[in-house]
């Protein structure tokens, strides 16, 4: 459990700086409009790197008092939280609000010459 709750934090410690550039990115989303889909999407990006840092500091101090079993269940809870955006992108989606076209005048064709 020991080797496993290492290898682990070190995987979330590697993987924080993308989270962190994606995080930074996320507004982006809402380039083509808003809805409440993407506010969940985008509060869940936006926590991740919290969520992540949070659990590193729990798990390691679990682990400095030996107590391997809960810093790995600790550990675990950043892989949850990136399970949970997973089905919130590729379950829910990214569903665009409704935007009505608008309709514009069209001009008279003028085929003569």
């Amino acid at each position: 459990m020991k080797i496993a709750t290492i290898v682990l934090n070190v995987i979330l410690l590697l993987a924080l700086i993308p989270v962190i550039l994606a995080a930074i990115m996320s507004p982006m989303i809402f380039d083509a409009g808003e809805n409440q889909n993407l506010w969940r999407i985008f509060w869940t990006m936006i926590a991740l790197p919290v969520v992540i840092v949070g659990c590193q500091i729990i798990s390691w101090v679990a682990f400095y008092r030996q107590n391997y079993s809960f810093a790995f269940k600790v550990s675990l809870l950043p892989v949850i939280h990136v399970l949970l955006l997973a089905f919130l992108v590729f379950v829910i989606g990214f569903e665009s609000p409704d935007v009505k076209a608008e309709s514009s005048p069209q001009s008279p064709k003028n085929n003569s010459l």
